[in-house]
């Protein structure tokens, strides 16, 4: 090799630009000082991300500065009036004062409507957008509120990938589909706007959605024929059945979807599951905080399997409590009975495990009663398992007796 050859330069630009992409805004900005070619690279960058460390960066190298978040928001500005070519990615995770949001004389809705235009004009397909949601983060402002999604994400045609966090989503754009092309969208601590719940509107595309501490999900009126992964997590529910019916959209037709994850204390939402059909077509059911306190719990465990005939796949998150008055008898009788009806359940998946007696007996009895089990993988929890107990954990579990002679432990 010659020496003080630069071979990285001479990469095509395609890859040259994937390699900035992996960086952190601030360090790719800083390539354009190395040559021409690199500073082609920076101002045609395809991802751009304004994250924590993009806002804790300027805040560092403008301490004294008199407001900060101003100064974030006239770097951003500087940085897309410098920018050429497509944006494939644009990821702004804002971190700054949040009155700015609002409608009083700091605000500077003006400038984030006209990013998010800027952004959608020039090819985007994905796009993270997340507010300080003030349910979570320490926010000093006794009339916040949460940034309204621009029109012009609604009717974006490139974008396919759309995540947000602690916004507003009120479309009002007089059209009959909004997300005209995407395929995944991620919700956390949004808000939904009242709407008319006669409108439906729809989302053509849509394979993927996800709900995590959002409001007002039901007024989200969308048809989604694609649409195959439903996602529900982090919700903190009482026992209101009626709340339950909010963390959905009221009308969207969910009965083809093929993977379902309830990562949240979901007992009392497993009668509700029957809305969408007295069976439904999942395949991959993802579940958490399985805690059998009473029969009523256990027997909405069972409940959210039988429903779920075409069962191949159950991933579920180990926090498995199973109370005393629960006898063993009970426990093995509801696992017959789903068992009955999961002839095509093939592999069972055990995370988070922390090796106790509630849980030892949970997979005993998933064992014990169903006979098309090919693979059970058990995850150990590192921080929470008792390595000092390992060998005789894994003696039982390799010993407990099994319906399927092709049931294999992948223990890791």
């Amino acid at each position: 090799m010659m020496s003080g050859r630069d071979r990285i330069s001479q990469l095509p630009t395609e890859i040259l630009d994937n390699i900035l992409g992996f960086l952190p805004i601030v360090e790719a900005a800083r390539t354009a000082v190395l040559s021409t070619i690199w500073r082609d690279c920076w101002s045609n960058l395809t991802q751009l991300n304004f994250d924590d460390q993009f806002f804790a960066y300027v805040r560092k190298k403008y301490p004294d500065s008199y407001n900060r978040t101003s100064t974030c928001m006239y770097v951003i500005n500087k940085v897309l009036r410098q920018h050429h070519g497509p944006i494939r990615k644009f990821v702004l995770d804002f971190k700054g004062d949040v009155s700015i949001i609002g409608d009083g004389p700091n605000s500077r809705k003006f400038d984030f409507d006209q990013w998010f235009l800027f952004i959608t004009q020039k090819g985007v397909e994905e796009m993270s957008i997340a507010f300080p949601n003030p349910d979570t983060d320490e926010i000093i402002c006794e009339e916040y509120k949460y940034f309204r999604l621009p029109n012009c994400i609604f009717s974006c045609l490139t974008l396919k990938r759309l995540d947000l966090s602690a916004v507003l989503v009120a479309p009002t754009i007089n059209v009959p589909c909004i997300f005209p092309n995407v395929t995944s969208l991620s919700f956390v601590g949004v808000v939904f706007d009242r709407i008319n719940l006669d409108c439906v509107v729809d989302v053509p595309m849509l394979e993927t959605i996800s709900f995590s501490q959002c409001e007002d999900v039901e007024y989200f009126n969308i048809k989604a024929p694609r649409l195959g992964s439903l996602t529900l997590k982090d919700y903190e529910i009482e026992e209101d059945i009626e709340v339950y019916c909010s963390i959905t959209p009221v009308n969207m037709n969910l009965s083809f979807i093929h993977t379902l994850c309830l990562n949240f204390s979901f007992q009392h939402f497993a009668s509700k599951l029957t809305r969408w059909g007295p069976e439904l077509n999942v395949e991959c059911l993802e579940l958490a905080y399985v805690q059998f306190c009473d029969d009523d719990d256990f027997s909405s465990f069972i409940h959210s399997l039988q429903i779920c005939p075409k069962l191949r796949k159950l991933d579920i998150i180990m926090t498995v409590l199973i109370g005393a008055e629960i006898s063993k008898y009970t426990l093995l009788e509801g696992f017959k009975s789903a068992a009955k009806r999961l002839k095509m359940l093939h592999t069972l998946k055990l995370r988070s495990f922390t090796g106790s007696e509630s849980e030892l007996l949970f997979i005993k009895m998933l064992l014990a009663c169903f006979h098309a089990l090919e693979k059970v993988v058990i995850i150990r929890d590192k921080v929470k398992f008792d390595s000092n107990n390992e060998f005789k954990v894994m003696q039982k579990l390799f010993n407990f007796p099994r319906a399927s002679r092709n049931a294999k432990i992948i223990y890791i």
